[in-house]
């Protein structure tokens, strides 16, 4: 139980956690660009979804980036944690936060264009951050 706790729950819980950090730094940035309007409570879907419908493509760029970021970071520390060789772990991450962003997207309304191309990410860019891992570890 306690290996378990060490090399598979613990990664999985601070790759994350990692990711959500990374993810709401540059969501905190990209609302200083793009503030919500006076007035708007962000548990009103339907209005935070007509105002995500307002923004430029220019808005998503730094959300975009924080996932892309996030998600790479979310891979290396999983990895890091558990010295998995395999991506089994780093990939339940990459699902985990492929469904979160699915959740996302469908509660505040995301451009059909940042579905397409953001959703994936998580996956892959999970996989780059495990693949960084395991080549820092052969040249050490």
């Amino acid at each position: 139980m306690k290996n378990f706790l060490k090399f598979k729950a613990w990664p999985v819980v601070a790759g994350l956690v990692g990711a959500f950090i990374i993810m709401m730094i540059f969501e905190y940035v990209n609302s200083f660009f793009y503030p919500l309007p006076e007035g708007l409570d962000i548990k009103d879907t339907a209005g935070l979804q007509a105002f995500t419908a307002t923004l430029p493509w220019t808005a998503y760029i730094l959300v975009f980036l924080g996932w892309l970021l996030g998600a790479f970071k979310a891979g290396c520390v999983t990895t890091y944690l558990s010295k998995e060789r395999t991506y089994k772990l780093s990939f339940i991450v990459g699902l985990i936060l492929t469904l979160l962003g699915i959740a996302n997207n469908i509660m505040i309304g995301h451009d059909m264009f940042f579905n397409i191309v953001g959703i994936p990410m998580f996956l892959v860019f999970t996989y780059l951050g495990h693949k960084y891992i395991l080549r820092l570890r052969r040249t050490i």
